[in-house]
This record gives structure tokens, sequence and C-alpha cells, in this order.
């Protein structure tokens, strides 16, 4: 019985990312190799893919979003179309962050589609046969898709952060026990992520969604704020931080009404500038600690720049045992997400 070899392949920006899960995998059944880019002077792009594919099984771990998403999306398509043409046996796409993903109804007459639209991208081949990606911002999506789609949550990344967190301070005043932590979500929409999240944390941490209303544009008023979290480690999670408009005015309130701490959590960090502000000036003027996954690639320099209130988890640990179960015949990737199977 003959094994199909199976590679990794990283597109610029995932290299770093790439390169960690790969050095978690057996390297008698995995390969690695990385995609060149090349860029014309009319600003076309070439993508080339460097090592033979032929019959081969290839995860390929593209950006979506930084440093631009529409460019990405032309990028990654172009390189399935060159994956498809080097003759490979199998695609599998890494994508932890999806770009266009709150873009999937259509609010006005006249306007796209998008997320739609960016799953026809992604399915330009018929070799593309899987999609990794990571919280979409509704699940709906998947049916957007004529191929599996395997949602990873990133509540997994950060539970097992916070208990590591909370066991290193177990005699700390500030956080002493999952008793006095509650979870929030900025809105009723993301309260089932909300309540995933913190069920893995513990059956004592109870769950709220926050009331609120936009005053304007660039303003949100918290109206009312479910429960007491007075005395309380308050974490507030979310599917992503964008503008931080939202999550930062919810995080101030749990100050205000005297939280002991508190966090705000969200997988996909875009941070996003409005009205010449940028997101991470906000957050570093509130003082507030924010916690993310590296969804979307920054470079070291960003890190550096931010971490005094920016903490990013990496997803090498979750992303090489997901892979490891979706290329074993027989393996699960639902038993690591925590669903019946």
């Amino acid at each position: 019985m003959t094994t199909t070899p199976i590679e990794i392949i990283a597109a610029e920006g995932m290299i770093d990312l790439a390169q960690r899960v790969y050095a978690r995998l057996d390297p008698n059944k995995f390969g690695y190799s990385e995609v060149e880019p090349k860029d014309f002077p009319n600003r076309e792009t070439k993508p080339r893919i460097l090592e033979t594919v032929r019959r081969k099984e290839v995860y390929l771990f593209h950006p979506m979003q930084y440093p631009d998403p529409s460019v990405n999306l032309v990028k990654v398509g172009l390189t399935i179309d060159a994956l498809t043409r080097a003759s490979v046996e199998s695609i599998a796409l890494v994508l932890p962050y999806l770009t266009y993903s709150r873009q999937d109804r259509i609010d006005k007459p006249g306007e796209p589609l998008s997320a739609k639209f960016t799953a026809k991208i992604l399915q330009s081949s018929p070799r593309v046969n899987h999609l990794l990606t990571m919280d979409l911002h509704v699940e709906q999506i998947e049916g957007f898709y004529d191929i599996p789609v395997d949602n990873l949550y990133g509540a997994l990344v950060f539970a097992n952060y916070f208990h590591k967190l909370f066991d290193q301070n177990h005699d700390d005043v500030v956080v002493s026990s999952f008793d006095s932590t509650v979870v929030y979500s900025p809105d009723f929409g993301g309260a089932v992520r909300a309540r995933r999240f913190a069920k893995l944390l513990g059956p004592e941490v109870r769950t709220f969604p926050i009331e609120k209303q936009h005053t304007a544009s660039d303003n949100t008023e918290i109206i009312n704020f479910l429960g007491d979290p007075n005395g309380k480690v308050v974490i507030i999670y979310d599917d992503m931080i964008d503008t931080g408009g939202s999550i930062l005015a919810a995080a101030q309130e749990a100050m205000k009404k005297c939280a002991r701490k508190v966090y705000c959590v969200a997988t996909h960090g875009i941070f996003s500038s409005k009205q010449g502000l940028f997101a991470e000036d906000k957050f570093r003027e509130a003082g507030i600690d924010v916690l993310i996954t590296e969804s979307i690639p920054r470079s070291e320099a960003y890190r550096r720049e931010n971490d005094s209130w920016l903490t990013i988890l990496p997803l090498d640990d979750l992303l090489s045992k997901v892979i490891i179960e979706s290329s074993t015949i027989g393996g699960s990737v639902n038993r690591i997400l925590g669903r019946r199977v």
C-alpha cells in the first residue's frame, strides 16, 4: 500500500507559522516548501511553486487580510491555479482568517454577495477539497462551500492560556479563581461563541450579552451591562476586533462598574483605523489588555511596538493537531473541537 505524499506549502506572510506547524509533524510523512512571490513594476503578481507537487496532497498556508485583503484574494487564487497546473493531487486551504466573511448577505440593491464570491474563487479549482479556517463571523458561510469546511475555535487556544495564567496566579488578589470570572459577549449575536468559551474555562463561569445601542457612526453607548462585574475578572469575548470601538467601550464600562480586571479577547485582531485614529492607539491609551491569535500575521516590529497591551497567541499547536487528524484515515477534527462524533 502506497501513501500519497503530503506537502506543507507556505505563502509569503505565513512562513513563520507554517514552519512551526511543520516542526510538529512527522517528517517521514510531510514535506515543506514555500511559494516564491514575484511582483512586477505594474503591480501584477505571479506566485511560483518551487518544489514538485505532482500527485501530492498539499496544505496551503496563505494570508487573507494583511497587508491587503483584496490583493491577497487574487494571490491565493493565482496560487491555487499554479498548484493545479503543477498536477497536485489535492489542495487543503489553511486560511486562519477568512476575509469578506462579514459580507454574507445583500443589504441594499446592487451590492455583491462577497462572501459567496470569495468561496467561488477559493473553489475555482476542482483540486481544492478542504478549507481550514477559524471562527467564521457567521457559521452559515460554510453553506457557500461545496467542500468540507473545518471552522476551528479560537476558544480552545484562549481557554488553555487562561487556565495556565490562573494556575500561575492562584494566590494573586487580581486573578484568584474562575469562581470570580464572568464572560461577556459584546452583543447578543456572539452569545453562543462566548458561552462556548466560558464552558471551556469551567462550569462555574457565567456568560452574559451586553445590551448596547449605536448613538453615532463612531460612538457606542453601553445601555445595559447584564450581570454585575463588580469585583469580577471580566473577559469580553468576540470573534474579531476591527476598529475596536464596541469592545473597548464595553471594557471601559466594566472598569467603571469596578471590575477587578478586564480582558478583551478575540480570535482575529484586524485593528483598522477610522477617521485617522488607529485601533492600536485606542487600546494603548486605555491600558486595556487584549488577547488575539496569530490568525492575521504580524511582523516582529509590530509585536514589539504593541507588547505593552497586546498578547498574540500562537496557533501552531492547534493547526498541527488538526492537520494530523484531517490527513489520517479515520481521523477526527471534531474530536479536537469537542464536538460529538
